[in-house]
């Protein structure tokens, strides 16, 4: 699939999002609990086609979420739509960087992309205290100075499903995918 080169930032996503090795995913800018992230995440086909089979498209609006958890005792417990890669910003500082990504801490590995004037030791240092991932990107490459932190392990609440059925709508809207190197089809 050609994915839209939606934001002007993609000239810097591809290129981290290649370095951190999360090119077979599909990416997409979207706010996540008032964060503008870009997330990476593969679609889970099976999932999907039971969903599709089911006439149960994302359901990414909170309110109308809630009322099929409510009516569905089912819906929480499905299997995710998508599989979240992880998440990254690209900011000038260390600080706006942190702040943005930290939302994401419970869905999975985060990244700063940051120029190179604000990859600091001491910012290298907290990244690793923080399981913050780090690229650097000159605006010409991008080379991965710390490694984000592992997935989280462990239940998966209601928030976790509303953040994957967010990620699996956007990614059904063109216009706001993010372009990725070696993006498939659909």
């Amino acid at each position: 699939m050609e994915l839209s080169n939606a934001k002007s930032a993609t000239d810097v996503h591809a290129p981290a999002i290649r370095t951190l090795g999360w090119e077979a995913g599909l990416a997409v800018e979207l706010d996540v609990l008032g964060a503008r992230l870009v997330v990476c995440a593969t679609l889970v086909g099976e999932e999907i086609e039971r969903r599709t089979a089911e006439q149960l498209g994302p359901v990414a609006d909170p309110w109308l979420f809630r009322c099929h958890a409510d009516l569905d005792q089912g819906f929480l417990s499905r299997p995710s739509p998508v599989e979240i890669l992880g998440a990254l910003v690209s900011r000038k500082g260390w600080t706006s960087a942190r702040e943005a990504v930290c939302t994401f801490t419970a869905f999975g590995p985060r990244v700063a992309v940051l120029p190179p004037k604000a990859c600091r030791p001491a910012v290298l240092t907290e990244a690793l205290v923080t399981g913050i991932g780090i690229v650097r990107w000159d605006g010409f490459s991008a080379a991965l100075l710390a490694a984000p932190g592992p997935s989280p392990v462990g239940h998966r609440t209601h928030v976790h499903r509303l953040v994957e059925e967010t990620v699996w709508d956007a990614l059904q809207r063109k216009e706001d995918r993010v372009a990725t190197p070696h993006a498939l089809s659909f």
